[in-house]
């Protein structure tokens, strides 16, 4: 799907943290690392540049700007342009969610 001209309503049901490229969180799975570029309570976005193969379920770990560290297990959905979008198995609490948009607001 081309996200670049898509015209139509919003598809996610979740406020999203945007990050800016200089301070991202890092996604661990195995022995690799991404960048994350945005993240939700049903989902995240992250950088996959290296073209890394990936399945098409993956579970590893986040750690966010405030510190804290989230297990993450889901379903790849799309990947284009180095980037690859992902719905959780399990939402993440929208309590960490809130911690992290505080974090970066507090930090800026």
């Amino acid at each position: 799907m081309d996200t670049e001209s898509y015209q139509g309503p919003e598809r996610r049901g979740y406020a999203r943290v945007v990050y800016k490229p200089k301070s991202r969180p890092c996604l661990t799975i195995g022995t690799n690392h991404f960048e994350v570029l945005d993240i939700n309570e049903g989902g995240m976005r992250f950088e996959n540049l290296d073209q890394v193969a990936l399945n098409e379920r993956l579970t590893g770990s986040m750690t966010l700007l405030n510190g804290d560290v989230v297990d993450v297990d889901g379903k790849i959905e799309w990947q284009e342009n180095g980037e690859v979008g992902v719905s959780f198995e399990f939402l993440i609490p929208s309590v960490i969610i809130e911690k992290e948009q505080r974090h970066i607001i507090l930090n800026e």
